[in-house]
């Protein structure tokens, strides 16, 4: 940045033995110098050196401009990559409960708002150190060239910075009220996405387009009342540098009587610090606008922290039991699991029933470790879920929900996502496992294809077997079952059952499901009422 501003004042400085050459004039002031550029030499030499002179400095300018766009552009890609990855890192690293709290409404509005917007700010900020260090350098040569003008210069700048600031503070107010406006209507968006099939169905689209209409609308008016605030801004902002130039012109010519060579290199300073300055202005206020953001993060995660260097996977835990004692955990009064303690050999399947609400799906969380007792103990082989214990379970386990995530991805993508790398035959051999090679083989593209958003291409049921297949990809000790077959009929689910209590080495299972039907494949069942397992 600096080397650039120095080259581009040099350039502007061979204005002045240029100009003298031009006019016939004598080298005077304090560059008189450089304006003589050896007497000796008669007038079309030294014109021709300072003009070389003008297009060397211009063009190491253009080389060095290049240079520090180059870099600011790798630095503000990087910043905005960092701050997304620090933010989903310090989300993980909080744990499932605080995860849950801001749900995926809220994650898509820290990950595709705050983030972007925050990172908007460095970048405001980067843009902002350019023109300042232009500026300045752009000033200090102008003082070298007068003094005097120069002083005029910073009293018409310091006459400025009141009305800079009160521009700034509107910013301010600006981007807080834009961080609301977007949180709602990207909760809005959310909601509309996710109800969009029912609406359909039932007719009623008008009121949720009407919902989303209002949020939009209302961010919408805020973005351009900013917009017209940093209009207004630029407007005066360039009405004042001109009347600025008037009146150093008129100081610097009527006043001060500088030399026309001095006069006018100095003019064209001036003139090339208008834009830095406007930028100025306009940087400050965008930060102003954008910085909010920070605390939106901040407000949502805490302070973020590090990204965990990556090290080799753990090694899967070799376990014989599985315990249970005591152990409680509730959400809320009479929300959760009040008492639970149960005992799981490694193979065994274990059926868990009981009406909803009851405390099924936080046992399993319990046993995977995604939450941590408030009472009671999880132990494997005698020793607690914790540290290294906690790292090696997890590796050695497969969870899978109702709503088993399905990625808008290749069949290949879906099934790898897990697990890494795997040949063509281990991935057919898993759809064979439950029951989708057949219809993976009727896709055009086969492992190729493109499943769609959730899945969209495939139906309930088959999403599911399609997660089933991504976990036994992990090879797990251990299968969380929680309603993961709710979406297949009976004959099945039953097939599918049978496939995978026959696996060699079988895993232990813990499967939760409301049909007596499922239940019935498992080595023993307990139950679970009003949050007691019985």
């Amino acid at each position: 940045m600096i080397l650039g501003a120095l080259a581009e004042g040099f350039g502007i400085l061979m204005l002045v033995p240029l100009a003298t050459v031009a006019v016939g004039g004598a080298g005077s002031g304090p560059l008189s110098s450089l304006s003589g550029l050896a007497d000796r030499l008669p007038p079309d030499r030294r014109f021709l050196i300072a003009l070389g002179l003008f297009v060397a400095a211009m063009t190491v300018r253009s080389v060095l401009v290049y240079a520090r766009d180059r870099i600011l552009s790798r630095l503000q890609a990087g910043y905005e990559a960092s701050l997304r990855l620090r933010s989903a890192a310090t989300l993980a690293s909080r744990g499932w409960t605080f995860a849950s709290r801001i749900g995926q409404a809220g994650m898509q509005s820290l990950l595709l708002i705050d983030v972007p917007r925050a990172a908007n700010a460095v970048a405001q900020s980067q843009q902002f150190t350019v023109a300042a260090v232009m500026l300045i350098v752009q000033l200090a040569l102008a003082a070298i060239l007068s003094p005097g003008l120069t002083a005029v210069a910073l009293a018409i700048i310091a006459l400025w910075a009141p009305f800079s600031i009160r521009w700034t503070r509107r910013g301010v107010k600006s981007g807080m009220a834009l961080v609301r406006r977007s949180e709602e209507s990207a909760g809005s968006g959310f909601r509309l996405h996710a109800a969009l099939k029912a609406a359909l169905a039932q007719g009623n689209v008008p009121q949720f387009l009407s919902e989303y209409r209002t949020s939009l609308a209302g961010a919408r008016d805020q973005v351009v009342h900013f917009a017209a605030d940093l209009a207004a801004s630029r407007a005066l902002a360039f009405l004042a540098s001109a009347f600025a130039a008037a009146l150093l012109f008129f100081v610097g010519y009527g006043m001060l009587a500088l030399p026309f060579p001095v006069l006018v290199a100095s003019l064209v300073l001036f003139a090339r610090m208008a834009g830095p300055a406007q930028q100025l202005q306009t940087n400050a206020q965008n930060i102003a606008a954008y910085s909010p953001s920070f605390s939106a993060i901040e407000r949502r995660l805490g302070s973020l922290e590090a990204v965990p260097t990556k090290g080799s996977a753990p090694e899967p835990l070799e376990w014989s039991e599985l315990r249970l004692d005591g152990c409680a955990f509730e959400h809320q009064p009479d929300l959760g699991l009040k008492q639970a303690s149960l005992k799981l050999r490694r193979g065994e399947w274990l059926g868990v029933g009981g009406p909803s609400g009851a405390g099924k799906t936080t046992l399993v969380d319990l046993v995977a470790g995604l939450l941590v007792p408030q009472s009671g103990d999880v132990a494997v082989d005698g020793h607690k879920l914790e540290g290294e214990t906690l790292e090696r379970w997890r590796a050695g386990l497969a969870y899978i929900g109702q709503e088993g995530s399905v990625f808008d991805d290749s069949v290949r993508g879906n099934l790898t996502a897990d697990s890494g790398g795997a040949s063509d035959e281990q991935l057919w051999q898993a759809l064979e496992l439950v029951g989708l090679a057949g219809r993976i083989r009727a896709f055009a593209g086969g492992l190729d294809e493109r499943v769609g958003d959730r899945g969209s291409s495939l139906s309930g049921g088959e999403r599911q077997r399609l997660v089933i297949a991504r976990a036994l990809m992990r090879q797990p000790r251990l299968l969380l079952l929680d309603e993961a077959t709710a979406a297949l009929d009976t004959d099945g689910e039953a097939a599918l059952l049978e496939r995978l209590r026959a696996l060699d080495p079988r895993p232990a299972a813990i499967l939760v499901a409301h049909r007596e039907s499922t239940l019935a494949y498992c080595d023993s069942v307990v139950a679970i009422q009003h949050g007691v397992l019985e």
